[in-house]
């Protein structure tokens, strides 16, 4: 399943945002489904959409099984970098850090 996260949300600048998203997300995780999700017309994300989009889901899921259900496409190096260090810096205290984020 892609999710693109322009036909859901305005922008990806929010809070709000990142939870529209998340819970979107969260439906296939709970289904067991694997998602892709297409940053396709994205230019700037902020770092509270994807602590909310993402890394909130840490709270319900293990890392290996957001690593494995979840890819992203469609994105930039700004983005993948940012996806990354948030990650990283969420797992220093649970795990080891992500080996990649999927482009």
């Amino acid at each position: 399943m892609v999710l693109t996260i322009l036909e859901h949300v305005d922008n990806c600048h929010s809070m709000d945002n990142g939870e529209t998203i998340a819970k979107l997300i969260k439906t296939h995780l709970d289904h067991n489904q694997s998602v892709q999700i297409s940053f396709k017309g994205v230019d700037l994300v902020s770092s509270s959409f994807i602590n909310t989009s993402l890394i909130a889901l840490l709270d319900s899921y293990s890392f290996d099984t957001i690593r494995s259900k979840i890819n992203f496409i469609n994105t930039t190096r700004f983005i993948n970098e940012l996806i990354k260090s948030r990650f990283q810096s969420a797992n220093r205290s649970q795990s080891s850090p992500p080996e990649y984020v999927s482009s």
